[in-house]
C-alpha cells in the first residue's frame, strides 16, 4: 500500500517568491555531482539556540511530565527535536546580502543558487513519497522575552529562531525522522534528497568579487554537468553607470 504523501508548505510564503542559498565552490561541484541536496542533522549547527524554548514553555513541560501527561521532559523534547530532524536554509529574496556571502559562502570566490517557492515544493513532493517534509519562513523571536510559540511537534521549535539572525531572512527545508528514528536509534549527520537540477535551480549567481575567470571556470563546470540554467554575475560585481 502506498504511503501518504506528507508535505507542509508555509502558507505565509508567496507565490513565485525567490530563494537564494549561498555555497562555497566545494559545496557547489557536490551539488552538481551528486544531484541532491544535503540535509543537516539539526544538533550540527553551530547555533545553540536551534530547538531552544522559551522559559514558559519549559516550565509547561515540565509540570505535564510530572504529573505524567506526556512522556517526555523539556530536555527530551529539545533533543529530539534536534537530533531527529534534518534542515536545508534558503533565504527569502533575489538582491545580494553581503552578511551572507561571507558567511556562508565567499564574497571572492563563492556562488548563489537561485530557486522559487514552486520548485522547492516540487521537489519536495517527490521526497514526500518517503519522508515527512515541511517548508516554512522563520520567525525572529527573543526567547528571553517569553514570545507566543505554538509547540504541537518536534519540528515547531524550529520555526523560530533569535532575532540576533533576523538578517538571514530564512526559509527552511525541514525533514523529520523522529518515528524512523526512534525505532531505528541511527542518526546520519546529514541526508541526501535527489533533485533535477534544471527543475530545482533557477539559476546561479557568482560572487561580487569573483574575477572573471571564476566566472567563467562555474560557467563551464555548469555546462559540464549538463546544468541547464543561467549563470550570471553579482550585480554588486558592478558599479551603476
Amino acid at each position: 500500500m502506498p504511503r501518504e504523501i506528507q508535505v507542509t508548505v508555509d502558507r505565509g510564503l508567496n507565490y513565485g517568491a525567490i530563494l537564494r542559498r549561498y555555497l562555497d565552490l566545494a559545496k557547489f561541484l557536490d551539488l552538481l555531482r551528486s544531484r541532491s541536496i544535503y540535509l543537516t542533522r539539526t544538533d550540527r549547527l553551530s547555533d545553540k539556540f536551534e530547538g531552544a524554548l522559551t522559559t514558559s514553555i519549559r516550565h509547561e513541560i515540565s509540570s505535564a511530565y510530572s504529573k505524567g501527561l506526556t512522556n517526555n521532559s523539556a530536555d527530551d523534547f529539545i533533543r529530539k527535536s534536534r537530533e531527529y530532524n534534518y534542515i536545508n536554509c534558503w533565504s527569502l529574496g533575489a538582491t545580494d546580502n553581503m552578511a551572507l556571502w561571507h558567511l556562508y559562502s565567499s564574497a571572492s570566490n563563492g556562488v548563489a543558487i537561485t530557486s522559487t517557492k514552486e520548485k522547492l515544493v516540487r521537489a519536495c513532493l517527490d521526497w514526500a513519497k518517503e519522508e515527512h517534509v515541511e517548508i516554512f519562513k522563520v520567525q525572529y523571536i527573543d526567547h528571553f522575552q517569553n514570545p507566543d510559540m505554538i509547540i504541537g511537534s518536534y519540528t515547531d521549535p524550529l520555526r523560530f529562531k533569535h532575532t540576533a539572525y533576523r538578517y538571514e531572512r530564512e526559509v527552511r527545508i525541514v525533514v523529520s525522522r523522529i518515528k524512523q528514528n526512534e525505532i531505528e536509534k541511527f542518526k546520519p549527520e546529514g541526508i541526501r534528497l535527489p533533485v533535477k537540477l534544471d527543475d530545482f535551480i533557477r539559476s546561479v549567481v557568482v560572487a561580487p568579487g569573483a574575477g572573471s575567470w571564476l566566472y567563467e571556470i562555474v560557467s563551464d563546470i555548469t555546462k559540464r554537468y549538463c546544468l541547464n540554467v543561467p549563470v550570471r554575475r553579482s550585480k554588486l560585481t558592478y558599479l551603476p553607470k
